[in-house]
């Protein structure tokens, strides 16, 4: 190294500024980049150098076979040279294209990568030492595009390979560390050398296609800085396109002027966002940002909830409440909720007093505002303390109190689980969206779950456990199933969406009566009989062949009654159907949907024949029938037009024979859960239209009834059947002493009997 530093002097002698790089084999090299550092910088200030080097790198070949090299950068500093500490591990050029600057308030360390074109650092921030995270810098010399004969954009390959080479760096950092401090605020820069020409469209496209193989990789951002070329002019300008991870799930594109500012070390909020994201969980007030225009509420000396301004995350309960406006297209000055947000940095959001106050003045202010209570509930249940005791029960079973009597006069709750519910908070949501009565909805996401108890204490106590706390309370095997929960959604923000779309049926305008008519362009006189019915296995294939006299002339043949359910519906609105998932209950089919621009509760009975899951037991039907209500099918039946009750009208598509006797039925509540039906009509507020489209008979005449409402319209198609038996066997009990007779009367019969005696 001495005798090329007397060379560089030498040729560093003349007029001009000169950067100059050395590379070094260096055997026996130090284990520690400080220690390497440092007898760099010896070895290089005791060959003094002349002014005219204003930088030296000094790149150091890794040991035998290594991937990585090392990187040192010294400048002119007093008498001598210092490291220029920041880009350490990068060569300065690299530095100053990967924008290395905007990290200066870190220290960075270089580790060691997957891929020789990709460096990874880790950062540590000087002011706040326990904010770390990963960044990867590379860079991309190829921008071959794939496209279809069309010229539709499908892949980047060296690009999307950039990106996972860096991904895959940075998951093997990761899984060096306990899972509990992982890093979660990690970066990848990828600088692309060729000119692009891509348009918005396709950069969404390739960021669509990157997004799902980031999961897990605790990414904050992805930056690609680039050049982007004008297609009118030609002229090349810098852009940079950037990715962005909220602690929601979701994910933006920006397009833009590559960023300049200061990556900057984590603040109290932030670091509260990323413990609510290591638990699985949102941190409250970043959902606010979703919903719409948030004011947070708090209690005042006479704890009801007022408005307050102070900054995010100053709450001192473990629920933020507060009154949230989103405006649409159908209510320009917003749909307004009381909003209650379960904060899970907060003892996992376990309730004592503070929090069921706060539950019972949303439920006050609600009541008073005459709007929906939403909630986005997760708690590990009442507070166990060495400081409090059973008070904190007395205190749940007081928000419980107001719970019952909110949603008894009429009030909807609607529940977004959006974390682990322990004990008190799954009967707050029973309470608020499960019983008869309920009007509310309940969401939930494969993060959450509702548990009475955990499974930990499960286990400890011998109780019967399963594999997780999803197994337990989760949507797909439990509250999915079993209809507690009416909706799914991939996360959070699908979540949001649902019960915006649930509003967009339901919600009520504080002054008004009925939800609000949306325009449309399907025409009330349009045919329904061209709509396909494109059911495999099948008979029919248009809607109009179901009721033709000549392909269905005794309206028996089976089909899709959501075929007919969508023929129906507004074609220029979406279709939301409530407890899709509810197994055993597939024979009724529950849709919010618009008619006519007016939103109705539609109400279709399957028309075909549906399988049945697992074993069937002995003493049950081996499918469920066509046109039959089963107990499950009574109860959804029944939730729905209690749901809609006072709110929207009814309408009922009817191909119904009546209910199933079986002794498995009659064991599974059908009693119970029919007349539930006909109590529902008895106490439906609102019109109700009761079509019958195919045929009617038996048990159903008792709960869909005209004489149980007189609001009920019964209307029924040409060539459909009402009757109060159905069908030969039904007529061979009943009238049997009639077929009896008339056979014996008929010649033919008595011209045999007279052969045979």
């Amino acid at each position: 190294l001495s005798g090329a530093l007397r060379g560089l002097a030498e040729l560093a002698g003349g007029g001009d500024a000169i950067d100059a790089d050395i590379y070094l084999a260096w055997e026996n090299q130090p284990q520690d980049f400080d220690a390497m550092a440092a007898a760099l910088l010896e070895a290089i200030n005791a060959q003094p150098l002349p002014q005219q080097v204003s930088r030296l790198t000094a790149t150091v070949a890794g040991r035998g076979g290594a991937v990585m090299h090392h990187h040192f950068t010294f400048r002119p500093a007093g008498d001598g040279m210092a490291e220029e500490r920041l880009i350490r591990g990068l060569h300065p050029y690299i530095a100053q294209r990967m924008q290395l600057e905007r990290l200066h308030k870190f220290d960075l360390t270089r580790l060691p990568s997957s891929d020789e074109e990709v460096y990874l650092f880790q950062s540590v921030a000087r002011e706040n030492p326990s904010d770390q995270r990963l960044v990867a810098f590379a860079q991309v010399r190829d921008l071959t595009e794939l496209r279809e004969q069309d010229g539709r954009l499908v892949a980047l390959p060296t690009t999307e390979d950039a990106v996972a080479a860096c991904l895959d760096s940075i998951r093997r950092a990761q899984s060096r560390r306990p899972s509990k401090v992982r890093f979660n605020t990690n970066r990848i820069v990828i600088y692309v050398w060729p000119p692009s020409e891509l348009t918005r469209e396709e950069m969404e496209t390739i960021a669509n296609r990157v997004r799902p193989t980031t999961a897990g990789a605790g990414l904050e951002e992805i930056l690609f800085i680039a050049r982007q070329r004008d297609r009118t002019t030609g002229e090349l300008t810098k852009i940079g396109v950037r990715i962005t991870f909220d602690a929601t799930g979701g994910a933006e594109l920006t397009v833009g002027e590559p960023p300049v500012e200061p990556v900057e070390p984590l603040d109290d909020y932030r670091l509260k966002v990323l413990r609510a994201s290591s638990r699985n969980t949102v941190y409250p007030y970043e959902l606010t940002r979703l919903l719409g225009d948030f004011v947070e509420h708090d209690l005042d000396d006479e704890h009801a909830l007022v408005p307050v301004e102070r900054p995010k995350g100053r709450n001192t309960a473990a629920i933020v409440a507060g009154v949230v406006t989103t405006p649409t297209p159908r209510h320009p000055q917003g749909i307004t909720r009381v909003v209650l947000l379960g904060d899970p940095t907060k003892s996992l959001g376990a309730l004592s007093e503070p929090e069921c106050r706060r539950v019972i003045a949303a439920l006050d202010l609600a009541e008073q505002m005459r709007v929906p209570l939403e909630w986005y509930s997760l708690s590990a249940g009442a507070r166990i303390s060495m400081t409090s005791g059973t008070e904190n029960m007395d205190w749940v079973a007081a928000a419980l109190k107001r719970i019952v009597e909110f949603t008894q006069a009429g009030g909807e709750i609607n529940i977004v689980v959006a974390g682990i519910n322990v004990g008190a908070q799954p009967y707050w949501n029973a309470e608020a969206t499960m019983l008869m009565h309920t009007k509310g909805v309940l969401v939930m996401t494969p993060d959450s779950a509702m548990v009475l108890t955990g499974k930990q204490s499960l286990d400890f106590s011998g109780g019967v456990s399963a594999e997780d706390n999803f197994g337990i309370g989760g949507y797909d095997r439990v509250m999915g199933p079993n209809g507690q929960a009416q909706y799914w959604a991939p996360n959070i923000p699908a979540a949001r969406d649902v019960l915006m779309a649930h509003y967009e049926h339901t919600y009520v305008a504080p002054g008004e009566q009925t939800p609000r008519r949306a325009s449309t362009t399907d025409p009330v006189d349009r045919d329904i009989s061209d709509f396909p019915h494109t059911v495999a296995g099948s008979d029919f294939t248009t809607v109009g062949e179901i009721f033709s006299a000549a392909a269905n002339p005794d309206r028996k043949k089976p089909f899709d009654i959501r075929t007919v359910m969508r023929a129906l519906a507004d074609q220029d609105h979406a279709v939301l159907e409530r407890w899709a998932g509810m197994a055993d209950a597939e024979t009724a089919v529950v849709q919010d949907v618009h008619l006519g621009g007016i939103p109705v509760c539609l109400l279709g009975i399957e028309s075909r024949s549906v399988p049945r899951r697992g074993f069937p037991p002995t003493d049950g039907p081996d499918t469920y029938t066509a046109g039959t209500l089963f107990p499950r099918s009574s109860k959804k039946a029944a939730r729905a037009i209690n749901a809609a009750s006072g709110n929207r009208p009814l309408v009922v598509l009817a191909n119904l024979s009546g209910f199933d006797g079986s002794p498995e039925s009659m064991r599974k509540l059908q009693l119970e859960y029919g007349a539930e039906i006909g109590r529902a009509i008895v106490n439906f507020r609102g019109p109700i239209v009761f079509c019958v489209i195919s045929r009617y008979h038996g048990g159903a005449f008792v709960v869909f009834s005209k004489a149980l409402n007189p609001d009920m319209t019964v209307l029924a198609l040409e060539g459909s059947f009402a009757s109060v038996l159905g069908g030969a066997p039904a007529a061979a009990v009943v009238f049997s002493g009639d077929v009896d007779r008339r056979t014996a009367a008929d010649p033919r019969v008595q011209e045999l009997e007279a052969r045979v005696a």
